[in-house]
């Protein structure tokens, strides 16, 4: 099992400073499953959830970043996803962006966030 942290922010219900999120996952998981996991948990905390937004469109930060079209994560949405080194120094990346299937790092803080168009 490895742990990562995700942090993402909206800039909506009062999420502009963003939501924090702790997983144990699978050590072989990609970052979709790792976002997967983070939906499940909001899934599971109805009470705390911020969907569905837009209407009703959207219902998982799944839908919100990532577009199953191209197989990426959309354009607009800000990343920083990185892991410690062997130093434990934050700069060891992951090139999700590039490949939203890549094996995480372990102990990787991931931080994202759409772009409001301002």
């Amino acid at each position: 099992m490895k742990t990562i942290k995700f942090e993402i922010s909206l800039p909506i219900k009062g999420l502009q400073k963003g939501k924090k999120y702790t997983i144990n996952i699978k050590e072989d998981a990609s970052f979709l499953e790792c976002l997967a996991m983070v939906d499940k948990i909001e899934a599971m905390n109805s009470e705390t959830t911020i969907f569905p937004i837009n209407e009703g469109y959207i219902h998982n930060y799944m839908q919100l970043l990532v577009n199953f079209e191209t197989n990426s994560i959309y354009e607009d949405v800000g990343i920083y996803a990185y892991a410690p080194d062997e130093n434990g120094i934050m700069q060891k990346f992951n090139p999700i962006r590039d490949n939203i299937e890549f094996n995480v790092y372990p102990e990787s803080e991931i931080q994202l966030q759409p772009d409001v168009g301002c």
